[in-house]
Formats: structure tokens, C-alpha cells, sequence
């Protein structure tokens, strides 16, 4: 008799572990779910956010480039050269370069792409007005030598620099024009996540 209410009480306890562990089981792994679906849902907020902040970044900076530069750029003429300093003293761009360890976290590969030629551009942009910045003081200065000298050698070197200038120019607005398409395929891309 003690055998068989010691085999009863094993097997109960066995069967009774079982269940136990069962439902241990499918409790942790509700658990597991809802953790891993809750940071799904924050890291697809943090995205969210991100893409807003660089839109708003892009379509600020880009329109007030729009309104000064931009401008000037889309009216200039063939075998003109830009002859007027572009102050560029501070970085347009915190949003892109205070979050681009998030950038390779844009799900979408076309689009994360896309930020990135946009933003290579708009700096690429950033370094030709700092170049023909410099380009125009070489111009300014060589003319200055002149006027005070009066010597051919200034006078040459002036009319190679504004050479250089109308050059440098004809390449601004050709970056200038790709970053307009690039800008605006950048949006709509954004506006469509």
C-alpha cells in the first residue's frame, strides 16, 4: 500500500511540476513577446522622430538657402563669376550629425540612402561656398595690388583669378541644381514615411 500512494504522490508531483513549468514557460515567453513588441514600438518612434527632425531640418535650411543663395545661383548668368561672399559660420546640420548613429537604423534602404546622398551634397555645397569664398578674396586682393601698384602682374593675376571665379561658378550652380533634385526627392520620400 505505501508503494502505491508513494508512486500516486511521485506521479502527482511530476505531473504537477510539469504543468507548473508549462505555464512558467508560456508566462516568460508572453513576457519575451510583449518586451520584444514594445521595443519595436519605441524603436519605430525613435525613427519616427528622427525622419521628422531631418525633414524639418532639411526643409528649413534648404528654403532659407533657397531664399539667399539659391537664388542668386539659379539667375546667374553663363560666364558669370559669383562675386559675393556666402558667410557659412556655424553647422546647418545638428540634427543629421548629432543622430547619425540612428541613420543606419532607418529601416527602409532606399530612403536611408537617400538622407545620406542628400546631406553629402548639402555639405559638399557648404565647401564650395567656402572655396569660392576664398576664391573671390585671391580675386579681390589681386585687384586691390593692382589699383595701388598699377602693375601688369597684379592686373594678370586678377584676370586669372576672376577666370577661375566664372569657372568655379558654372560648377556651383551644376552641385547647385543637383542638390535641388536631390532635396526634393529627399522630401517627398520623407513625407511618403
Amino acid at each position: 500500500m505505501e508503494w502505491n500512494s508513494f508512486g500516486s504522490s511521485i506521479t502527482g508531483a511530476i505531473v504537477g511540476g510539469l504543468i507548473t513549468g508549462l505555464f512558467a514557460l508560456m508566462a516568460v515567453r508572453h513576457s519575451f513577446d510583449n518586451q520584444r513588441q514594445q521595443s519595436e514600438e519605441n524603436e519605430e518612434k525613435i525613427i519616427k522622430g528622427l525622419l521628422q527632425a531631418i525633414y524639418d531640418e532639411i526643409e528649413t535650411v534648404f528654403d532659407r538657402y533657397q531664399e539667399t543663395m539659391g537664388a542668386y545661383l539659379d539667375s546667374l548668368q553663363p560666364d558669370q563669376a559669383l562675386l559675393m561672399y556666402y558667410p557659412i559660420v556655424s553647422d546647418f546640420f545638428t540634427v543629421y550629425n548629432g543622430n547619425s548613429s540612428l541613420i543606419g537604423r532607418v529601416p527602409d534602404h532606399d530612403l536611408r540612402k537617400q538622407i545620406i546622398k542628400t546631406y553629402t551634397l548639402s555639405k559638399g555645397m557648404v565647401d564650395s561656398f567656402r572655396m569660392n569664398n576664398d576664391l573671390v578674396s585671391r580675386y579681390e586682393f589681386s585687384e586691390k595690388l593692382y589699383a595701388e601698384t598699377n602693375l601688369e602682374v597684379h592686373k594678370n593675376h586678377a584676370v586669372a583669378h576672376y577666370a577661375n571665379l566664372v569657372t568655379y561658378a558654372a560648377s556651383l550652380k551644376e552641385s547647385h541644381k543637383a542638390l535641388q533634385q536631390e532635396v526634393s526627392v529627399l522630401l517627398q520620400e520623407l513625407r511618403r514615411n
